[in-house]
């Protein structure tokens, strides 16, 4: 199974002013824009996306709901445990159980988890390394990476796409 993970595209700062409730924050415009680029990009790389989950906070699940309309990805369902852990207990406590959550997907060729750091890059770092600070990740706002994962949950790194590789690929494009 593939399993692929996404960072919410680029949300307004933190402003407890107008956001007293982070998990209310809002994409920006051009955070919109630039992910839908990345978006189509993703739909032409891994058509085959089964299920998409995200977390709930607004700007994962507006991340994930681009996702569905510019990739032709399923309409995406929430999973409570891709949201942003207030400790780093919870944290890893959450990474374990989306562990064990992928050995019940199997017969699934490929999955979309839309969420947070630091918590996308401690799952993929404890898929890969079997520790959640076995490898550093740096996962940007907007980008996806995509592993492979086999029995025993043993993961296989294949490709990371971000949003500035997206923009340079079209500037090309453009020449």
């Amino acid at each position: 199974m593939d399993l692929i993970l996404v960072r919410h595209a680029r949300a307004f700062d933190r402003d407890s002013a107008a956001w007293p409730d982070d998990s209310r924050r809002p994409l920006t415009a051009s955070g919109r824009e630039e992910f839908a680029r990345l978006a189509k990009r993703l739909g032409r790389i891994a058509p085959a996306v089964e299920i998409l989950e995200a977390s709930g906070f607004v700007r994962a699940w507006q991340t994930s709901q681009i996702l569905a309309e510019e990739s032709g990805w399923p309409a995406p369902s929430r999973l409570e445990r891709l949201e942003s852990a207030p400790t780093a207990a919870e944290e890893s406590v959450r990474i374990e159980s989306l562990v064990r959550a992928l050995d019940g997907m199997r017969g699934i060729d490929a999955v979309a988890w839309v969420g947070h750091e630091p918590m996308l890059s401690r799952l993929a770092a404890r898929l890969l390394t079997g520790k959640g600070d076995g490898v550093a990740i740096d996962f940007k706002k907007g980008a996806a990476l995509a592993l492979r994962i086999t029995p025993g949950q043993h993961a296989q790194f294949l490709w990371m796409i971000t949003p500035r590789l997206v923009a340079r690929m079209r500037d090309r494009r453009k020449k």
